[in-house]
Protein backbone atom coordinates (compact mmCIF):
# COMPACT_ATOMS: atom_id res chain seq x y z
CA UNK A 1 0.00 0.00 0.00
CA UNK A 2 1.37 3.58 -0.80
CA UNK A 3 2.16 6.02 1.91
CA UNK A 4 -0.53 8.52 0.45
CA UNK A 5 -3.80 5.52 0.32
CA UNK A 6 -2.48 4.52 3.73
CA UNK A 7 -2.84 7.89 5.47
CA UNK A 8 -5.95 8.39 3.47
CA UNK A 9 -7.46 5.50 4.88
CA UNK A 10 -6.95 6.19 8.45
CA UNK A 11 -8.17 9.78 7.89
CA UNK A 12 -11.38 7.82 7.12
CA UNK A 13 -11.26 6.06 10.37
CA UNK A 14 -10.39 9.58 12.23
CA UNK A 15 -13.80 11.11 10.46
CA UNK A 16 -15.97 8.36 10.89
CA UNK A 17 -14.71 7.92 14.61
CA UNK A 18 -15.24 11.79 15.47
CA UNK A 19 -18.69 11.66 14.00
CA UNK A 20 -20.20 9.26 16.35
CA UNK A 21 -18.64 10.93 19.74
CA UNK A 22 -21.77 13.09 20.35
CA UNK A 23 -24.29 13.49 23.05
CA UNK A 24 -27.23 14.28 20.70
CA UNK A 25 -31.16 13.39 21.91
CA UNK A 26 -32.16 11.36 19.15
CA UNK A 27 -35.50 12.01 17.18
CA UNK A 28 -38.37 11.39 18.89
CA UNK A 29 -36.46 11.71 22.64
CA UNK A 30 -39.13 13.57 24.84
CA UNK A 31 -37.71 15.58 27.73
CA UNK A 32 -37.46 14.49 30.79
CA UNK A 33 -39.06 11.87 32.12
CA UNK A 34 -42.21 12.03 29.19
CA UNK A 35 -41.96 8.64 27.79
CA UNK A 36 -44.37 7.76 25.31
CA UNK A 37 -45.03 4.31 26.56
CA UNK A 38 -45.38 5.46 30.39
CA UNK A 39 -44.08 1.67 32.06
CA UNK A 40 -41.15 2.97 33.98
CA UNK A 41 -41.92 6.26 35.15
CA UNK A 42 -39.97 8.29 36.66
CA UNK A 43 -36.66 7.22 34.93
CA UNK A 44 -34.86 4.31 36.52
CA UNK A 45 -31.05 4.76 37.65
CA UNK A 46 -28.63 2.74 37.13
CA UNK A 47 -25.14 2.08 37.48
CA UNK A 48 -22.60 -1.15 36.30
CA UNK A 49 -19.40 -1.44 37.62
CA UNK A 50 -16.98 -4.09 36.32
CA UNK A 51 -14.06 -6.33 37.23
CA UNK A 52 -13.23 -5.01 40.08
CA UNK A 53 -10.62 -7.28 40.61
CA UNK A 54 -10.57 -6.51 44.91
CA UNK A 55 -7.59 -7.20 46.76
CA UNK A 56 -7.64 -7.01 50.02
CA UNK A 57 -4.42 -4.74 51.72
CA UNK A 58 -4.22 -8.01 54.37
CA UNK A 59 -2.63 -9.98 51.22
CA UNK A 60 -0.96 -7.52 49.45
CA UNK A 61 3.06 -7.47 49.85
CA UNK A 62 4.75 -4.72 52.22
CA UNK A 63 6.57 -3.65 49.60
CA UNK A 64 5.72 -4.60 46.15
CA UNK A 65 8.54 -2.65 44.28
CA UNK A 66 10.96 -5.13 45.84
CA UNK A 67 8.58 -8.24 46.06
CA UNK A 68 10.11 -10.46 43.20
CA UNK A 69 7.23 -12.66 43.41
CA UNK A 70 4.96 -9.68 43.06
CA UNK A 71 6.50 -8.00 40.22
CA UNK A 72 7.06 -11.13 38.07
CA UNK A 73 3.43 -11.23 38.57
CA UNK A 74 2.28 -8.32 37.33
CA UNK A 75 5.06 -7.47 35.28
CA UNK A 76 2.70 -9.06 32.30
CA UNK A 77 -0.89 -7.92 33.53
CA UNK A 78 -3.15 -5.41 32.48
CA UNK A 79 -4.54 -4.52 35.56
CA UNK A 80 -3.19 -2.41 38.71
CA UNK A 81 -4.25 -4.64 41.52
CA UNK A 82 -2.24 -2.63 43.94
CA UNK A 83 -4.84 0.45 44.29
CA UNK A 84 -7.97 -1.61 43.56
CA UNK A 85 -9.01 -1.10 47.22
CA UNK A 86 -8.91 2.72 47.12
CA UNK A 87 -10.30 2.67 44.05
CA UNK A 88 -13.25 0.59 44.93
CA UNK A 89 -13.86 2.56 48.40
CA UNK A 90 -13.82 5.62 45.49
CA UNK A 91 -16.75 4.36 43.79
CA UNK A 92 -18.35 3.10 46.72
CA UNK A 93 -18.38 6.21 48.13
CA UNK A 94 -19.27 8.67 44.42
CA UNK A 95 -22.14 5.66 44.37
CA UNK A 96 -23.80 6.77 47.29
CA UNK A 97 -23.83 10.48 46.62
CA UNK A 98 -25.41 9.36 42.96
CA UNK A 99 -27.73 6.92 44.94
CA UNK A 100 -28.60 4.61 41.79
CA UNK A 101 -31.82 2.49 41.75
CA UNK A 102 -29.64 -0.50 40.89
CA UNK A 103 -26.10 -1.03 40.39
CA UNK A 104 -25.21 -4.40 37.98
CA UNK A 105 -21.57 -6.34 38.59
CA UNK A 106 -20.99 -8.73 35.71
CA UNK A 107 -18.03 -9.99 37.30
CA UNK A 108 -14.63 -10.52 38.46
CA UNK A 109 -15.68 -9.15 41.71
CA UNK A 110 -12.19 -10.42 43.83
CA UNK A 111 -8.69 -10.05 42.23
CA UNK A 112 -8.32 -13.78 41.78
CA UNK A 113 -11.14 -15.62 43.67
CA UNK A 114 -9.82 -15.33 47.11
CA UNK A 115 -12.60 -15.63 49.73
CA UNK A 116 -11.24 -13.02 51.95
CA UNK A 117 -11.32 -10.53 49.04
CA UNK A 118 -15.23 -11.60 48.32
CA UNK A 119 -16.10 -11.05 51.51
CA UNK A 120 -14.74 -7.73 51.91
CA UNK A 121 -16.31 -6.61 48.71
CA UNK A 122 -19.42 -8.65 50.22
CA UNK A 123 -19.10 -5.45 52.89
CA UNK A 124 -19.15 -2.79 50.93
CA UNK A 125 -22.06 -3.83 48.70
CA UNK A 126 -23.94 -3.96 51.87
CA UNK A 127 -23.24 -0.24 52.74
CA UNK A 128 -24.71 0.22 49.33
CA UNK A 129 -28.10 -2.05 49.66
CA UNK A 130 -28.04 0.13 52.94
CA UNK A 131 -28.29 3.30 51.14
CA UNK A 132 -31.30 1.77 49.11
CA UNK A 133 -29.38 0.94 45.88
CA UNK A 134 -30.30 -2.46 44.86
CA UNK A 135 -27.09 -4.61 43.65
CA UNK A 136 -26.97 -7.41 41.44
CA UNK A 137 -24.06 -9.71 40.65
CA UNK A 138 -22.85 -12.45 38.58
CA UNK A 139 -19.75 -14.48 38.83
CA UNK A 140 -16.53 -14.10 36.21
CA UNK A 141 -14.21 -16.13 35.20
CA UNK A 142 -11.43 -15.54 38.22
CA UNK A 143 -14.36 -15.67 40.97
CA UNK A 144 -14.72 -19.47 41.14
CA UNK A 145 -12.31 -22.27 42.27
CA UNK A 146 -9.38 -20.27 41.07
CA UNK A 147 -6.12 -21.27 41.97
CA UNK A 148 -4.47 -18.11 42.02
CA UNK A 149 -5.53 -17.04 45.22
CA UNK A 150 -2.27 -16.70 47.15
CA UNK A 151 -1.38 -14.27 49.73
CA UNK A 152 1.30 -11.94 48.70
CA UNK A 153 2.43 -10.96 52.52
CA UNK A 154 4.33 -13.96 52.42
CA UNK A 155 7.66 -14.53 50.68
CA UNK A 156 7.21 -17.04 48.20
CA UNK A 157 3.52 -16.34 48.20
CA UNK A 158 1.33 -18.73 50.28
CA UNK A 159 -1.97 -20.20 48.48
CA UNK A 160 -5.11 -19.15 50.25
CA UNK A 161 -9.07 -20.41 49.94
CA UNK A 162 -10.79 -19.83 47.37
CA UNK A 163 -14.75 -20.48 46.86
CA UNK A 164 -17.05 -22.80 45.20
CA UNK A 165 -19.91 -21.84 42.94
CA UNK A 166 -22.36 -22.44 46.29
CA UNK A 167 -19.96 -20.25 48.21
CA UNK A 168 -20.58 -17.38 45.49
CA UNK A 169 -24.07 -17.79 46.17
CA UNK A 170 -24.43 -17.87 49.59
CA UNK A 171 -21.96 -15.09 49.87
CA UNK A 172 -23.70 -12.92 47.44
CA UNK A 173 -26.66 -14.00 48.11
CA UNK A 174 -28.26 -10.58 49.23
CA UNK A 175 -27.30 -9.37 45.66
CA UNK A 176 -29.82 -11.46 43.12
CA UNK A 177 -30.14 -15.00 44.60
CA UNK A 178 -31.93 -14.63 47.47
CA UNK A 179 -34.31 -11.92 46.12
CA UNK A 180 -34.55 -13.94 42.67
CA UNK A 181 -37.93 -14.04 41.12
CA UNK A 182 -36.40 -17.01 39.84
CA UNK A 183 -33.27 -19.52 39.39
CA UNK A 184 -31.78 -21.38 36.80
CA UNK A 185 -30.65 -25.07 38.21
CA UNK A 186 -27.75 -25.56 35.85
CA UNK A 187 -25.87 -22.41 36.59
CA UNK A 188 -25.43 -19.33 38.48
CA UNK A 189 -28.38 -17.72 36.58
CA UNK A 190 -31.24 -15.49 37.47
CA UNK A 191 -33.90 -13.19 37.19
CA UNK A 192 -34.53 -10.73 39.40
CA UNK A 193 -37.55 -8.07 39.07
CA UNK A 194 -36.72 -4.55 40.75
CA UNK A 195 -39.45 -2.61 39.62
CA UNK A 196 -43.17 -3.86 38.28
CA UNK A 197 -42.32 -3.61 34.71
CA UNK A 198 -38.30 -4.66 34.82
CA UNK A 199 -36.63 -7.87 35.12
CA UNK A 200 -32.69 -8.26 35.70
CA UNK A 201 -31.64 -11.08 33.78
CA UNK A 202 -28.28 -12.21 35.45
CA UNK A 203 -26.24 -14.52 33.30
CA UNK A 204 -23.90 -16.97 34.38
CA UNK A 205 -21.64 -17.34 31.17
CA UNK A 206 -18.95 -19.03 32.86
CA UNK A 207 -17.98 -22.96 31.69
CA UNK A 208 -15.64 -23.96 34.75
CA UNK A 209 -13.89 -27.57 34.34
CA UNK A 210 -10.77 -29.25 35.61
CA UNK A 211 -9.17 -28.09 32.56
CA UNK A 212 -9.87 -24.06 33.20
CA UNK A 213 -12.20 -21.67 32.85
CA UNK A 214 -13.82 -20.19 29.35
CA UNK A 215 -16.81 -18.52 28.29
CA UNK A 216 -19.89 -20.55 27.32
CA UNK A 217 -23.58 -20.12 28.23
CA UNK A 218 -24.79 -23.89 29.30
CA UNK A 219 -27.13 -25.03 26.60
CA UNK A 220 -29.67 -25.87 29.21
CA UNK A 221 -29.46 -22.56 30.73
CA UNK A 222 -30.29 -20.94 27.31
CA UNK A 223 -33.13 -22.75 27.56
CA UNK A 224 -34.43 -21.86 30.34
CA UNK A 225 -33.72 -17.82 29.84
CA UNK A 226 -35.96 -18.41 26.18
CA UNK A 227 -38.70 -19.72 28.13
CA UNK A 228 -39.08 -16.78 30.90
CA UNK A 229 -38.39 -14.85 28.60
CA UNK A 230 -42.31 -15.86 26.82
CA UNK A 231 -43.45 -14.63 30.04
CA UNK A 232 -41.66 -11.17 29.93
CA UNK A 233 -42.68 -10.86 26.78
CA UNK A 234 -46.65 -11.10 27.32
CA UNK A 235 -46.08 -8.88 30.65
CA UNK A 236 -44.62 -6.49 28.19
CA UNK A 237 -41.61 -6.13 30.41
CA UNK A 238 -38.32 -4.78 29.50
CA UNK A 239 -35.45 -7.27 30.13
CA UNK A 240 -31.62 -5.84 31.17
CA UNK A 241 -29.13 -8.86 30.52
CA UNK A 242 -25.75 -9.27 32.32
CA UNK A 243 -23.05 -11.71 32.13
CA UNK A 244 -18.99 -11.64 31.90
CA UNK A 245 -17.80 -11.94 28.93
CA UNK A 246 -18.56 -10.23 25.55
CA UNK A 247 -20.82 -11.85 22.92
CA UNK A 248 -19.73 -9.82 20.07
CA UNK A 249 -16.96 -8.23 18.40
CA UNK A 250 -15.66 -5.36 20.23
CA UNK A 251 -12.57 -4.54 17.19
CA UNK A 252 -12.30 -6.22 14.38
CA UNK A 253 -10.95 -9.76 14.83
CA UNK A 254 -10.95 -9.78 18.20
CA UNK A 255 -12.09 -13.44 18.63
CA UNK A 256 -8.19 -13.74 17.56
CA UNK A 257 -6.73 -12.42 20.67
CA UNK A 258 -9.43 -12.40 23.05
CA UNK A 259 -12.20 -15.26 22.84
CA UNK A 260 -16.13 -14.35 23.43
CA UNK A 261 -17.92 -16.39 24.57
CA UNK A 262 -18.54 -19.76 22.92
CA UNK A 263 -20.80 -19.78 19.99
CA UNK A 264 -21.32 -15.84 19.80
CA UNK A 265 -23.16 -14.94 17.13
CA UNK A 266 -25.59 -18.44 17.87
CA UNK A 267 -26.10 -17.06 21.81
CA UNK A 268 -26.55 -13.21 20.15
CA UNK A 269 -29.48 -14.45 17.79
CA UNK A 270 -31.35 -16.51 20.35
CA UNK A 271 -31.05 -14.01 22.97
CA UNK A 272 -32.40 -11.76 20.56
CA UNK A 273 -35.00 -13.83 19.50
CA UNK A 274 -35.99 -14.27 23.18
CA UNK A 275 -36.38 -11.15 23.44
CA UNK A 276 -33.27 -9.17 25.53
CA UNK A 277 -31.95 -6.19 23.48
CA UNK A 278 -29.47 -4.99 25.57
CA UNK A 279 -26.81 -7.22 27.41
CA UNK A 280 -24.45 -5.64 30.16
CA UNK A 281 -20.80 -7.18 29.78
CA UNK A 282 -16.91 -6.38 30.88
CA UNK A 283 -14.05 -9.34 31.23
CA UNK A 284 -11.72 -6.96 28.51
CA UNK A 285 -11.64 -4.01 30.62
CA UNK A 286 -12.26 -1.68 28.04
CA UNK A 287 -15.29 0.82 28.25
CA UNK A 288 -16.98 0.28 24.52
CA UNK A 289 -20.23 -0.55 23.04
CA UNK A 290 -21.18 -2.58 19.91
CA UNK A 291 -24.54 -3.21 18.22
CA UNK A 292 -24.70 -7.13 17.11
CA UNK A 293 -27.49 -7.07 14.05
CA UNK A 294 -29.68 -9.97 12.91
CA UNK A 295 -32.42 -10.25 10.63
CA UNK A 296 -33.55 -6.46 11.52
CA UNK A 297 -32.36 -7.18 15.18
CA UNK A 298 -30.28 -5.21 17.26
CA UNK A 299 -28.74 -6.60 20.67
CA UNK A 300 -26.74 -4.08 21.92
CA UNK A 301 -23.47 -4.99 23.78
CA UNK A 302 -22.26 -2.53 26.74
CA UNK A 303 -19.10 -3.83 27.90
CA UNK A 304 -17.82 -1.54 31.09
CA UNK A 305 -14.51 -1.42 31.91
CA UNK A 306 -12.36 -2.20 35.06
CA UNK A 307 -11.70 -0.55 38.32
CA UNK A 308 -7.82 -1.88 38.00
CA UNK A 309 -7.39 -0.41 34.49
CA UNK A 310 -6.67 3.21 33.47
CA UNK A 311 -9.04 5.12 32.77
CA UNK A 312 -11.11 3.32 35.63
CA UNK A 313 -13.89 3.23 34.11
CA UNK A 314 -17.90 2.91 35.22
CA UNK A 315 -21.22 3.46 33.93
CA UNK A 316 -24.27 6.13 35.24
CA UNK A 317 -26.97 5.20 33.13
CA UNK A 318 -31.07 6.41 33.33
CA UNK A 319 -33.77 3.92 31.90
CA UNK A 320 -36.97 4.61 30.79
CA UNK A 321 -39.73 3.17 28.51
CA UNK A 322 -38.12 3.69 25.58
CA UNK A 323 -34.46 4.46 26.20
CA UNK A 324 -31.41 4.12 27.85
CA UNK A 325 -28.81 7.31 27.81
CA UNK A 326 -25.85 6.05 29.50
CA UNK A 327 -23.02 8.49 30.72
CA UNK A 328 -19.67 7.45 31.53
CA UNK A 329 -17.83 8.22 34.91
CA UNK A 330 -13.98 7.51 35.78
CA UNK A 331 -11.53 7.83 39.06
CA UNK A 332 -9.12 10.43 38.80
CA UNK A 333 -8.35 10.59 42.27
CA UNK A 334 -7.66 8.59 45.88
CA UNK A 335 -7.42 9.29 48.80
CA UNK A 336 -3.90 8.14 49.08
CA UNK A 337 -0.22 9.22 48.13
CA UNK A 338 1.62 7.57 45.55
CA UNK A 339 5.20 7.18 44.79
CA UNK A 340 7.11 10.47 44.02
CA UNK A 341 3.94 12.66 44.71
CA UNK A 342 2.63 12.05 41.41
CA UNK A 343 -1.06 12.89 40.72
CA UNK A 344 -2.93 9.13 40.21
CA UNK A 345 -3.50 9.83 36.36
CA UNK A 346 0.02 10.09 35.43
CA UNK A 347 1.28 7.38 37.81
CA UNK A 348 -1.42 5.17 36.75
CA UNK A 349 -0.52 5.76 32.79
CA UNK A 350 2.81 5.41 33.27
CA UNK A 351 2.83 2.07 35.13
CA UNK A 352 -0.25 0.38 32.80
CA UNK A 353 1.90 1.65 29.76
CA UNK A 354 4.92 -0.46 31.75
CA UNK A 355 2.79 -3.47 32.06
CA UNK A 356 0.69 -3.71 29.24
CA UNK A 357 4.78 -3.39 27.36
CA UNK A 358 5.23 -6.39 29.47
CA UNK A 359 1.78 -7.92 28.55
CA UNK A 360 2.73 -7.56 24.83
CA UNK A 361 6.14 -8.62 25.05
CA UNK A 362 5.08 -11.67 26.92
CA UNK A 363 1.94 -12.74 24.22
CA UNK A 364 4.08 -11.51 21.39
CA UNK A 365 4.99 -14.81 19.76
CA UNK A 366 1.00 -15.12 19.54
CA UNK A 367 0.53 -11.92 18.16
CA UNK A 368 3.28 -12.25 15.61
CA UNK A 369 2.18 -15.66 14.46
CA UNK A 370 -2.08 -14.21 13.76
CA UNK A 371 -0.67 -10.80 12.12
CA UNK A 372 2.74 -12.46 10.80
CA UNK A 373 4.43 -10.02 11.85
CA UNK A 374 8.02 -10.69 11.62
CA UNK A 375 9.83 -11.47 14.96
CA UNK A 376 13.12 -9.58 14.43
CA UNK A 377 10.35 -6.17 13.60
CA UNK A 378 7.87 -6.58 16.28
CA UNK A 379 10.01 -4.86 18.87
CA UNK A 380 9.19 -1.77 17.07
CA UNK A 381 5.50 -2.29 16.69
CA UNK A 382 4.92 -2.71 20.42
CA UNK A 383 4.27 0.68 21.44
CA UNK A 384 1.95 1.65 18.80
CA UNK A 385 0.16 -1.36 19.96
CA UNK A 386 -0.03 -0.09 23.58
CA UNK A 387 -0.84 2.88 22.40
CA UNK A 388 -4.28 2.05 20.45
CA UNK A 389 -4.74 -0.47 22.87
CA UNK A 390 -4.86 2.07 25.66
CA UNK A 391 -7.21 4.30 23.28
CA UNK A 392 -9.59 0.89 23.26
CA UNK A 393 -9.81 1.01 26.91
CA UNK A 394 -11.17 4.40 27.25
CA UNK A 395 -13.47 4.18 24.33
CA UNK A 396 -14.46 6.60 21.54
CA UNK A 397 -11.50 5.76 19.91
CA UNK A 398 -10.12 9.09 18.32
CA UNK A 399 -6.25 9.06 16.77
CA UNK A 400 -4.12 12.37 16.55
CA UNK A 401 -2.52 13.24 13.04
CA UNK A 402 0.84 12.70 15.14
CA UNK A 403 -0.25 9.40 15.89
CA UNK A 404 -1.60 8.94 12.00
CA UNK A 405 1.71 10.30 10.47
CA UNK A 406 4.05 7.62 12.80
CA UNK A 407 1.34 4.94 11.96
CA UNK A 408 1.89 5.27 8.20
CA UNK A 409 5.62 5.73 8.46
CA UNK A 410 5.72 2.47 10.34
CA UNK A 411 3.35 0.65 7.84
CA UNK A 412 6.52 1.45 5.22
CA UNK A 413 8.64 -1.04 7.28
CA UNK A 414 6.02 -3.37 8.88
CA UNK A 415 3.03 -3.41 7.06
CA UNK A 416 1.79 -6.77 8.71
CA UNK A 417 1.54 -4.72 11.95
CA UNK A 418 -1.22 -2.22 10.28
CA UNK A 419 -4.35 -4.68 10.58
CA UNK A 420 -3.99 -4.91 14.23
CA UNK A 421 -3.66 -1.04 14.53
CA UNK A 422 -6.24 -0.17 12.24
CA UNK A 423 -8.34 -2.95 14.59
CA UNK A 424 -7.80 -0.99 17.47
CA UNK A 425 -8.15 2.45 16.40
CA UNK A 426 -11.26 1.69 14.11
CA UNK A 427 -14.46 2.12 16.94
CA UNK A 428 -17.19 0.36 15.94
CA UNK A 429 -20.41 1.87 16.28
CA UNK A 430 -21.68 3.31 17.98
CA UNK A 431 -20.15 5.52 20.26
CA UNK A 432 -19.20 4.41 24.10
CA UNK A 433 -19.14 6.91 26.44
CA UNK A 434 -22.18 9.16 25.95
CA UNK A 435 -25.20 7.81 23.97
CA UNK A 436 -28.40 7.37 23.86
CA UNK A 437 -30.03 3.72 22.89
CA UNK A 438 -33.90 3.50 21.77
CA UNK A 439 -35.35 0.49 22.83
CA UNK A 440 -38.48 0.52 20.65
CA UNK A 441 -39.74 1.73 17.41
CA UNK A 442 -41.76 5.63 18.16
CA UNK A 443 -44.58 5.66 15.26
CA UNK A 444 -45.69 9.14 15.39
CA UNK A 445 -44.46 12.85 13.82
CA UNK A 446 -41.19 11.70 13.41
CA UNK A 447 -41.93 8.85 11.65
CA UNK A 448 -40.18 5.54 13.03
CA UNK A 449 -37.23 5.24 14.39
CA UNK A 450 -35.10 2.87 15.67
CA UNK A 451 -31.37 2.20 17.13
CA UNK A 452 -29.69 5.32 16.42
Amino acid sequence: MKKSEYFLLVMIFLCASCAKDQWNDPPGLLPGNNSPFNRISPQIKIAVVSDIHYMDPSIAPDDPENNQYWQDYVSHDRKIFELSDPIFRKVVSELMVEKPDILLIPGDLAKEGELLCHETVKGLLEQLENEGIQVYVVPGNNDIGNPDAKDYKTDPPSAIPGITEEDFATIFEDFGFNEALYRDENSLSYICQPHEKLWILGIDGVKRSASGVSGAINPATLVWIQEKMIEAREKNIEVLAMMHYGIAEHYTGQKNLEPLIKSSKDNAIALMNAGVRLIFTGHYHANDIVYFTNEGDTLSDIQTGSLVTPPYSYRMMKLDDNFIKIDTRRVTGIDIELPGGKDFVTWSDELITNRLNGFFTYYGAYVQKIYQIPAEDYPITVPYIIKAYKAYFAGDETISLEEMEKITDLGQSVPSVLPLLDSFWSDLLPGDNKIHIMLKEIHGPVGPVRHR
